[in-house]
């Protein structure tokens, strides 16, 4: 229309268009927006780890498997060596430690140890005495998650370890 005398049209891209900022502002929202969503994902990358999976079947089969074998090893080495051996529950920490092996029980699953009257127990650790002649001082942990329960048997008289199924 600006050939016949009307008003000019003003262009439909801001490629063309004259009022665009000169200052050089127009590209900091999508620098600003590039930055957020880095920041975004660095903030998810970080806390990931955190975020543990919840105890499938087979790791609640295996954390019983690793405690029994753990209180057998302790056994074991206690009759090999010709003296006692230990294997530690620590509450707090919810780890089962028998010298370098260590069981960590995942915060999902209840854990709990019914320790014979000759274990020795101070504060939040309770110790699993395995003597030179096979015996201990007996004790029963018990592992619940949900419906499912395992308890790892160690036999007072003759130190022996079974794990025995059940519902919770």
């Amino acid at each position: 229309m600006a050939a016949t005398g009307g008003p000019a049209v003003p262009p439909t891209s801001r490629a063309g268009s004259a009022d665009r900022p000169r200052d050089g502002s127009a590209g900091y929202v999508l620098i600003e927006l590039v930055a957020a969503l880095a920041l975004i994902g660095l903030l998810i990358l970080l806390a990931f780890p955190a975020l543990t999976p919840a105890t499938n079947q087979s790791r609640f089969r295996a954390l019983s498997t690793s405690t029994a074998t753990l209180l057998r090893d302790t056994r074991t080495d206690a009759i090999a060596r010709g003296g006692e051996a230990y294997a530690v529950f620590d509450r707090r920490r919810r780890t089962i430690q028998a010298g370098k092996h260590l069981v960590s029980v995942p915060v999902d699953v209840d854990v709990g140890l019914l320790a014979g009257s000759r274990c020795e127990a101070s504060g939040d650790r309770i110790q699993i005495v395995f003597r030179a002649d096979g015996t201990s001082c007996g004790g029963v942990f018990r592992f619940v998650r949900g419906d499912r329960a395992t308890r790892v048997r160690v036999n007072w008289l003759t130190g022996h370890v079974e794990i025995v199924q059940g519902h919770g």
